[in-house]
């Protein structure tokens, strides 16, 4: 029986014609869930991100994007071979990168403990601190003393290096060659600065945890001193 497609005003002598139609012409880019048909495959992916008919995926095919079945397995296993951002939709090279990445996507809603800066991640505001930026002025040498103070600190940091750290020492200018005052309390992998041990906690290297254990007091206690300076 033939068959008419309206939007093209034209009749088919069978529906297989039609749909062979609908495969070679690239002014049919058709829906498979209802009867939308975009004029253009860009306009098919807008209506797949209204509709949620199909996950669209525009990292893919060099950046012209290819649709997925939600929760499919395809999908799951495409998300975790190319490192997708489920946000953006970018692709990555490694899951560090794209974990590195994530973060741009946080809202900034942490404020600093003595200025109004906000930041998206503890980590970043961290080193906002260290690097003497902070109208505060605090700096490396004040965040470095504090994790010292903390009756916490044998958890984290190198008993060799604590009465630099309360001496208010600048450990860069006082040694020839780097050393590593701060670990991990949970795989004792060391770190120059308290913001190389933060940083090992967001990468979800180990078990370590934020706001948890030995690194949660010390995050509170930082939070307590330093807020509290703010006010004097």
């Amino acid at each position: 029986s033939k068959a008419y497609y309206s939007r093209c005003g034209r009749t088919f002598p069978s529906q297989q014609a039609l749909q062979q139609h609908y495969d070679d012409s690239a002014s049919h880019n058709p829906c498979e869930v209802c009867g939308f048909d975009g004029s253009t495959w860009e306009k098919l992916l807008r209506h797949h991100r209204k509709t949620q008919h199909r996950i669209v995926c525009q990292g893919c095919d060099d950046g012209e994007g290819m649709t997925w079945v939600s929760g499919s397995q395809e999908y799951i296993d495409h998300l975790k071979e190319q490192n997708v951002c489920k946000t953006c939709e970018r692709h990555f090279e490694s899951p560090s990168n794209l974990e590195h990445h994530r973060m741009v996507h946080l809202r900034r809603s942490l404020e600093c403990y003595s200025c109004y800066q906000t930041f998206s991640t503890y980590l970043a505001m961290v080193i906002h601190l260290e690097s003497g930026a902070c109208e505060s002025e605090i700096d490396i040498i004040d965040l470095n003393e504090s994790a010292a103070m903390c009756f916490q600190w044998k958890a984290y940091l190198d008993e060799e290096f604590r009465d630099d750290l309360l001496d208010r020492h600048d450990l860069r200018s006082a040694y020839s060659d780097s050393v590593y005052p701060f670990k991990c309390p949970e795989c004792d992998t060391v770190f120059t600065k308290l913001s190389g041990l933060f940083q090992h906690v967001y990468s979800k290297a180990c078990d370590q945890d934020l706001y948890e254990g030995k690194i949660g007091k010390l995050v509170r206690w930082l939070e307590v001193r330093h807020s509290a300076a703010e006010s004097e």
